[in-house]
């Protein structure tokens, strides 16, 4: 068997199954009646991502984070602005900062502060 037609054979029984798959049976899982926010969603007044909207700076260690409506961040750090970016998000009082770096800085809300391990933010 040639190998095009292996490849050829090989698809056709994958695309059969999942065709398979893809019947019209109603679901079980019971319906959400909102889906679940994107990283780049807009941040709703019930969501406790909404309380940091706006620029918070430690400056101490000239340290700057923008927090935006839309679940991004961006950090400006000893005079490089957009220093790093990326998403953000609330758990348990913990802000966690998912950079696009690929780092997670994590710090904890308390009032008008966040607490860091580089810094403490303040709302400016």
């Amino acid at each position: 068997m040639s190998s095009r037609l292996f490849v050829a054979a090989l698809a056709a029984v994958l695309l059969s199954g999942l065709a398979g798959c893809a019947k019209d049976e109603p679901s079980t899982a019971p319906e959400t009646s909102s889906p679940s926010p994107s990283p780049t969603a807009t941040v709703e007044s019930d969501d406790p991502r909404s309380a940091l909207v706006g620029s918070w700076r430690a400056n101490d260690v000239d340290w700057t984070v923008h927090f935006a409506e839309d679940g991004t961040f961006t950090e400006d750090f000893e005079g490089n602005v957009d220093f790093r970016r990326g998403t953000y998000r609330v758990e348990d009082g913990i802000v966690l900062l998912v950079g696009d770096d690929g780092n997670t800085t994590e710090g904890e809300l308390s009032g008008e502060t966040i607490n860091f391990e580089l810094g403490m933010l303040e709302r400016l």
